[in-house]
């Protein structure tokens, strides 16, 4: 930490949030099962992509479960040696913040370029795995997310108190299906500006930030997320959500939640001494889940549907005015309740929306990427209109939410962009799209993806060689799922095709070939760890 020759020459750090699958092990030995490994594809273009495609488990050989035995062993004497319960954590926090403000500091202000958040699971000695594995059991995998949120807090809280000037920060851009909540990034934020965190965002150009929507540590882990500051009050609030929980209160009535996007959140005041501490609610709240699977909550939950799921990330954006990229990624968490034929993913647009309505303005950002991310069409109009300086625009897996949709779709929107962009004389020369959908208010959840084809368009040979499009079933014929506009595509006055005279069903005439084998199976994997996989 105090080398002096190496310092000066650091210019990136990844702070690692970890876990060990100890739960995990025991069910492996428990059933003698494993799961495949994973395997690497690459499409007709040379590039590669690592996935692990759900298929039966496979009984392991007696090497194999003696490996895990002793990995298992070594496991549980860490944590022994450790002793890590919450007291233990609690208390060693301000330690573990000064010494990594130190490490910051290291080689002096602004030798360190960029800080990155990851996180993974320990399976034994120099031996990991990505938050998406899928031999991880659910409680394991709700540890390692919470863990997440830990070193989020401690990270963002060392860096204020460092006093350095770090452009580039990374929150788990880089992490296969790990994330930091919206909500704990609302709930946490004043802690971390009273630290000083408004000094640091100043200086950031670029950031890329992984988020999910609602998850449910558990009462135990309460602590760990929120720290000494912010348990009590969270507290208090999980009782009284899960009191409404259990009177049957429908979503739309309970505290802090605002049932449409103009009215005013339901007043959620916790503060009183009722929820205070209650044993006998303390530990009915200790056995119960958010949903059917740990770790998650149901959507129709009022944890997953409040008002503080959606206003924090604006607010940190609103103190780095200096932003050059921004690239936001919504990882997806909440288990569809089917009790009214509804679903309620689309409430997350409220992300977004809070950005454009808190009239947010970035005026060097030249580079903007939204993944996974529900949108309302207006406010991603808004948005790009009011930054006429952007370059580069990508738009991955984004949904649009909005109620009425009056027969809109993923083209007529493309095309509203590109003609605000020529009309105003914007700076845009390219538009990536991928996966780009729709999301349902009334079916389980799901989304339909939308061709990107235009009219009478062909596929091309490339495109089919990228694993860019598709033939589901029910379509027309082949549908393209990515395409790249550029300079010349976004001048055109029509850049799909005739698609503004009326409503296309998203389906194209062309006669385009599709190979017998195509990997449908992986891409629907690769999207499912990328954006999210149980909603439905």
């Amino acid at each position: 930490m105090r080398h002096t020759e190496l310092g000066n020459l650091v210019r990136h750090i990844r702070i690692t949030a970890e876990c060990f699958a100890i739960d995990s092990a025991r069910q492996t030995l428990k059933y003698g099962q494993y799961c495949p490994e994973e395997t690497v594809v690459t499409n007709g273009c040379g590039d590669t992509f690592t996935v692990q495609v759900p298929s039966p488990k496979k009984k392991g050989t007696d090497e194999q479960l003696a490996h895990t035995k002793r990995c298992l062993e070594w496991m549980e004497s860490q944590v022994e040696a450790e002793d890590m319960d919450e007291t233990t954590i609690l208390s060693s926090e301000e330690p573990s913040v000064d010494r990594l403000a130190v490490i910051l500091r290291w080689g002096g202000r602004g030798s360190l370029m960029t800080l990155e958040l990851d996180a993974r699971f320990i399976e034994g000695p120099n031996q990991y795995s990505k938050p998406v594995s899928r031999h991880i059991v659910d409680s394991d995998r709700q540890q390692l997310w919470a863990c997440a949120s830990q070193v989020y807090r401690l990270s963002m809280t060392a860096l204020a108190r460092s006093g350095v000037t770090i452009p580039d920060l990374r929150i788990y851009s880089n992490t296969t299906g790990c994330s930091v909540s919206s909500y704990d990034v609302t709930v946490g934020l004043p802690a971390l500006l009273d630290a000083g965190l408004a000094n640091y965002c100043a200086a950031v150009k670029k950031l890329e930030l992984s988020f999910s929507t609602r998850v449910d540590h558990g009462w135990e882990l309460l602590g760990m997320v929120y720290g000494d500051g912010v348990v009590a009050r969270e507290k208090r609030r999980q009782r009284r959500h899960w009191d409404q929980n259990r009177d049957e209160v429908q979503w739309f009535e309970a505290d802090g939640v605002a049932e449409s996007d103009d009215s005013d959140p339901i007043d959620f005041d916790a503060d009183g001494s009722d929820y205070d501490s209650d044993e006998e609610t303390d530990a009915m709240i200790r056995d119960d889940w958010g949903s059917g699977i740990q770790g998650r909550y149901g959507d129709n939950m009022p944890q997953a549907l409040c008002q503080d799921n959606f206003t924090g990330i604006a607010q940190m954006l609103g103190h780095m005015p200096n932003l050059e990229s921004l690239d936001l990624h919504m990882f997806q968490t909440l288990e569809y309740e089917a009790y009214d034929g509804a679903s309620r993913l689309f409430f997350y647009a409220r992300v977004f929306k809070a950005i454009v309505d808190q009239g947010l303005q970035f005026r060097q950002l030249r580079y903007l990427a939204l993944r996974g991310i529900c949108v309302n069409v207006n406010d991603l109009t808004t948005f790009i209109t009011r930054h006429p300086q952007i370059e580069n625009l990508e738009l991955h897996n984004v949904m649009l939410s909005d109620r009425v949709l009056d027969h809109q779709t993923w083209k007529n929107v493309l095309t509203e962009i590109c003609h605000r962009t020529i009309s105003g004389g914007g700076s845009l020369a390219r538009i990536f799209c991928s996966d780009l959908a729709i999301v349902s208010r009334t079916a389980r959840g799901t989304h339909r993806l939308e061709s990107l084809l235009r009219d009478g368009e062909e596929l091309k040979q490339e495109w089919i060689d990228r694993w860019w499009c598709g033939n589901p079933r029910g379509s027309a014929g082949p549908v393209l799922y990515t395409r790249e506009l550029l300079k010349d595509d976004i001048a055109r006055a029509d850049p799909f095709g005739c698609i503004r005279a009326g409503f296309h069903d998203g389906t194209n005439m062309g006669v385009g070939t599709m190979p017998a084998r195509y990997p449908v199976n992986e891409l629907r994997v690769l999207r499912e760890e990328r954006y999210g996989t149980t909603y439905g």
